[in-house]
């Protein structure tokens, strides 16, 4: 898979690769819902179907396991996956994608709203360390990674905070 962009909506990180492919996993989660549940309606096997008659058979979707992993919808997928989720959710992801296509880069996430994403991130893996063993391992491992990351952000935020 390319490079992951991270964009934030709302305090939450959402994954596309540059090239505008959409982890419908990650998002679907936000909204207590699965891809899965969205791929099985009629409407959306109708949509795949239109697709296929005007692309031909194209990759719709791509699956990960692991760090980073899910389903990865098609960029032609990712806003009606969207709109299936949420309206306001569905507009902005309409937004980001056009960017990532019109200029191939995102539009950069400020010091802050990175920082914000992380303590979220942490919050997320002490949450599920409390899960059991396995979960509470990973936890261990990313710590060090996380406490890095803090540190780089927080000495980079600290010299805006005394301009400001």
């Amino acid at each position: 898979m390319s490079n992951i962009v991270r964009l934030d909506f709302q305090g939450q990180s959402v994954a596309f690769t540059e090239d505008g492919w959409f982890n419908a996993t990650v998002a679907a989660k936000r909204f207590e819902k699965v891809p899965h549940e969205w791929l099985r309606l009629p409407e959306t096997r109708r949509y795949l179907k239109a697709l296929k008659s005007k692309y031909g058979k194209i990759p719709y979707l791509r699956t990960s396991r692991g760090n980073g992993g899910g389903t990865w919808l098609h960029p032609k997928l990712a806003v009606a996956f969207a709109r299936w989720l949420d309206a306001d959710f569905a507009v902005w992801c309409d937004d980001q994608i056009d960017v990532l296509l019109r200029t191939g880069q995102r539009q950069a996430m400020t010091v802050w709203q990175e920082l914000q994403a992380l303590q979220l991130a942490d919050a997320d893996s002490l949450a599920r360390a409390s899960f059991g063993s396995n979960l509470m391992l990973e936890r261990k491992q990313a710590l060090p990674g996380l406490r890095q990351r803090r540190l780089q952000l927080e000495q980079e935020f600290a010299p805006q905070l005394l301009a400001g």
